[in-house]
């Protein structure tokens, strides 16, 4: 069967236990990712317990295409539910689902496990979608760019766990600067909440979002000079990055400063790769086009993608929220946060 995008999120907090097969796809891969994630917590109740959820790439169906199979079949061995994970590209190592579904279908498979596959878009006539919307034990979730509507929805619910609420003109404002990218959304919302501060720590006169909130996070004054701190950081050179840090601290620079351009790049480059990671994605994330900027942000979308990029994002979120809970120094949790990055980096590029 198909979700519609209706019911789609209500498909997966609150899983039908006679559908035993799960498609989630399409070009917004933040929003895909996030319901995928919904679904693993809602089948499952111990998402970390490897016995209860195996996990499966498009390189472990071409290699041993019976897996799929085998994994679906076995028995969880603490006795709960289990749940089955692939993750694809596109439609290719597809063929193991697909004999699957059929399998499911006819009832010559007993699984003792959930399949979900998380992919990117898939076209209406591919073999993948074929076999999931025609069955009646799986079904397929597509996941598309959030409108307008929809952000004001997540942003408006995010937001009013911590008491805040949204001034019309804020709203106006920012809501079209997060369409796109469910991740890259939530992302932003979060460093907002950050940015006004925990309901703890806030005076109630300051509960209300403002134009101007939204144009101080976005702000990209001294940019040029955040870059020669954030450039060698993220290109894996570790005492390049060091000693730009400590130069730019020395000179009065702000860690927490550094860290929000920090957070505008890696954003910056997860929107590049989700627009397709090419020319035309680049320009339109207003990255330098020419010259050696451009050639250094081209060598770090390269370095940075995938859940190496995700990964690096949460890490900043997680810096500037202890920065915000423990009011530790945050010249050290910035500077440490560098130096993993840098070590990362350096460690891709060899």
């Amino acid at each position: 069967m198909k979700a519609t995008a209706r019911d789609a999120d209500a498909r997966v907090r609150k899983p039908d236990p006679a559908i035993r097969a799960y498609l989630i796809y399409g070009p917004d891969r933040g929003l895909t990712h996030e319901r995928a994630q919904t679904l693993v917590k809602a089948v499952l109740e111990d998402p970390d317990d490897p016995f209860a959820l195996t996990q499966l790439t498009e390189e472990d169906l071409k290699s041993d295409p019976a897996g799929l199979a085998d994994a679906m079949a076995a028995m969880s061995l603490t006795g709960g539910r289990r749940l089955v994970r692939v993750r694809l590209t596109g439609e290719t190592g597809s063929g193991p689902i697909i004999e699957l579904i059929k399998a499911l279908e006819d009832g010559s498979l007993a699984a003792e496990a959930v399949l979900l596959v998380e992919s990117g878009d898939l076209t209406p006539r591919g073999k993948l979608r074929k076999s999931f919307e025609p069955a009646k034990k799986a079904i397929s979730i597509a996941c598309y760019t959030d409108n307008t509507h929809s952000l004001e929805s997540l942003c408006v619910d995010m937001l009013k766990v911590e008491s805040l609420n949204l001034a019309s003109d804020a709203r106006d404002t920012w809501l079209p600067r997060l369409e796109g990218d469910r991740a890259l959304a939530r992302g932003e919302i979060e460093k907002l909440i950050l940015y006004k501060g925990l309901a703890s720590q806030r005076d109630e006169s300051d509960n209300t979002v403002t134009r101007a909130d939204i144009e101080a996070i976005a702000a990209d004054q001294g940019e040029a000079q955040l870059d020669s701190v954030l450039a060698p950081a993220l290109l894996g050179q570790l005492t390049k990055a060091d000693s730009a840090y400590h130069r730019s601290i020395t000179a009065g620079g702000s860690a927490v400063g550094i860290l929000r351009a920090l957070q505008r790049r890696l954003d910056q480059l997860s929107s590049v790769h989700a627009a397709g990671g090419n020319d035309g994605a680049i320009a339109r994330s207003g990255a330098p086009r020419f010259g050696p900027q451009a050639d250094t942000f081209k060598r770090q979308l390269s370095l940075w993608r995938g859940r190496r990029l995700d990964h690096a994002r949460q890490l900043a979120f997680d810096a500037e929220r202890s920065v915000k809970r423990s009011g530790a120094p945050a010249e050290a949790l910035v500077g440490d946060l560098l130096l993993r990055l840098a070590r990362g980096a350096a460690q891709i590029g060899r």
